[in-house]
């Protein structure tokens, strides 16, 4: 992305969120996230001017304070999952839209899509038990029937978004649907992990995701998108949703987090840039993630946004929905990180 697009792309942000949300992000965007300074202050310049421009498009937002974790150095951010593992709380089974409903914890998550014709599920969490106790058993206590689900859309071929889908595939029967080199990447994996310990038993194949899919149950249309990095077929999906019979247009990219990996790196930026796109044309007006902490869904049941719809009074702003800019500013967080990500490693291989 050059310098000219993202200049124009900030500054539409910047213009954009302090008109419709009055925040003096240009005030506050120098300061530095105590979660990053830690741990960054000893990175090189090159580095340097893209963690300055991801705390810039941060702000002091809290809404993207779990975004700027993506500039962590890799040590530091593998300390950083370390310690959220110690705090691991289970979410309330959350209604956040007309028809959306989040099912998971202040880490890993899924979502449920109910439509006129049966439910589209999104991930599957940890494992087997958890998908009993949390996803089905968050469906019991919203009056929802897992029996209809009809379709569960894994993001990636990561465990914790693949480990319950056998279970909710033998037992409730919906298509499973998986990119297609993550299909493959699943079925070479091991019965352990290097230390030792099981590895969820991957889902039997079934549907092969295709870029731009239209996904459709009832009167709901989904959009899938291949956008590997994360993984080499990682889905994004675009999910139209209602807030009291209002229509937005939600972002559910797939997979976070960066490898460390040049080639894959490069893919990710592709992927990211194609995507910001689609978002903006499409018109997208909100963004999920199956990673709480990164756009701050639930973490602590006092500061995130499911606390704020919990308190939410009539005729205030939907917490999930805060417009365009701000789901451009989400994803250019990612892509400024990304930045340092590369010029890390660009870093580390010269002389």
């Amino acid at each position: 992305m050059s310098a000219k697009i993202r200049t124009r792309i900030y500054v539409a942000c910047f213009a954009l969120s302090l008109a419709v949300l009055g925040i003096n992000m240009l005030g506050t965007g120098a300061q530095e996230n105590s979660t990053m300074s830690a741990s960054t202050t000893s990175d090189p310049p090159a580095v340097q001017d893209h963690l300055e421009a991801a705390r810039l498009l941060a702000g002091s937002d809290p809404d993207f304070q779990g975004t700027l974790s993506l500039c962590l150095t890799p040590e530091a951010y593998r300390q950083f999952l370390a310690e959220g593992e110690k705090n691991l709380v289970v979410a309330p089974p959350t209604k956040v839209f007309d028809q959306l409903y989040y099912l998971g914890m202040n880490s890993v998550g899924s979502w449920a899509l109910v439509t006129s014709d049966g439910i589209i599920q999104f991930d599957a969490l940890d494992n087997a038990e958890e998908a009993q106790r949390i996803i089905v058993g968050g469906y019991k206590k919203l009056g929802l029937d897992p029996a209809k689900i009809k379709y569960l859309v894994i993001s990636h071929g990561h465990g914790d978004h693949y480990g319950g889908a056998k279970y909710l595939q033998d037992t409730y029967h919906p298509r499973v649907i998986m990119g297609p080199a993550d299909w493959d990447m699943i079925a070479k994996l091991p019965v352990k992990n290097a230390a030792g310990n099981l590895l969820p038993p991957p889902p039997a194949r079934d549907m092969d995701a295709v870029d731009g899919q239209q996904l459709t149950l009832g009167k709901t249309t989904v959009t899938l998108y291949i956008t590997p990095g994360h993984t080499p077929a990682t889905i994004s999906a675009i999910i139209p949703v209602t807030d009291h019979g209002q229509r937005h247009l939600l972002s559910f990219w797939g997979g976070t987090a960066f490898s460390q990996n040049s080639q894959a790196l490069a893919l990710y930026k592709n992927s990211l840039i194609r995507y910001i796109k689609i978002g903006q044309d499409a018109g997208v007006d909100g963004y999920i993630s199956n990673h709480t902490w990164f756009e701050n869904t639930y973490t602590d049941g006092k500061t995130d946004k499911i606390a704020k719809l919990q308190s939410r009074k009539p005729g205030q702003p939907h917490p999930f929905i805060l417009g365009q800019s701000s789901f451009v500013r989400y994803m250019m967080i990612h892509y400024e990180c990304l930045d340092a990500a590369q010029a890390r490693i660009q870093a580390k291989a010269s002389p």
